[in-house]
């Protein structure tokens, strides 16, 4: 099946602003930086714009893979990668974070919204306006459909709703043909590009080897 870069690259820089976003966040914890998420209007859009971007190509790539037939195989796979690492990811915040661990973060949202998107593939017009119905109300009067929500802050807490409204939006943008449009053929963009293509491992990776690195340097520096 053809690559297409632009959803490489899409990945690709949600990748890197996940990055720059946890890195900063890293940051906050131990003194060198300060910021909050919930007062910011910067940092409370920041980590919103790169879950829309995640969200966004897992509609497109849905919709690529699986437009002629659902290939029940492969999705079964990638969804029991995804719920294994989320998994990891909950186990291992809770051990380290117990207060603000994350029971359903990104990984564990991505795998939901994929099966909830599936039968939507074939019908790209009424995706966009479920999309619409849900990612309007959200936004602007703070409406969504009621999820599960445990007594504690999770440091990283992404329902299915309205974000699957954004695969949604990915599946209208596969069906205008968006997939199609080609990107610059410079280091930024093979970069994003390389980066998007390995986007689930430098996910799982990145946090821990940028957490150690400040914690790290917060120790030596005492």
């Amino acid at each position: 099946m053809k690559r297409y870069h632009i959803i490489d690259s899409i990945r690709g820089l949600a990748v890197l602003l996940m990055i720059i976003f946890h890195f900063s966040y890293d940051l906050t914890m131990f003194g060198y930086a300060s910021f909050d998420v919930n007062k910011d209007l910067f940092w409370w859009v920041f980590p919103r714009v790169i879950v829309f971007l995640f969200m966004f190509s897992v509609g497109l790539s849905l919709r690529l893979v699986h437009l002629e037939y659902i290939r029940w195989k492969k999705f079964w796979i990638r969804f029991i990668k995804l719920v294994v690492l989320a998994g990891i990811i909950s186990a291992y915040t809770y051990a380290a974070f117990p207060n603000n661990w994350i029971y359903f973060g990104t990984l564990h949202s991505i795998a939901v919204c994929s099966i909830l998107a599936l039968p939507f593939l074939r019908w790209p017009k009424l995706s966009l306006g479920i999309a619409m119905a849900l990612i309007i109300p959200s936004t602007f009067f703070d409406l969504d459909i009621p999820w599960f929500i445990l007594p504690h802050a999770s440091m990283d807490y992404i329902p299915p709703f309205p974000w699957v409204g954004v695969c949604l939006l990915g599946i209208f943008a596969h069906y205008r043909n968006l997939h199609e449009l080609s990107v610059p053929n410079n280091t930024f963009f093979r970069l994003l590009n390389k980066m998007g293509k390995h986007s689930l491992l430098i996910y799982m990776m990145h946090q821990p080897i940028l957490f150690s690195i400040v914690w790290t340097f917060y120790r030596l520096s005492q």
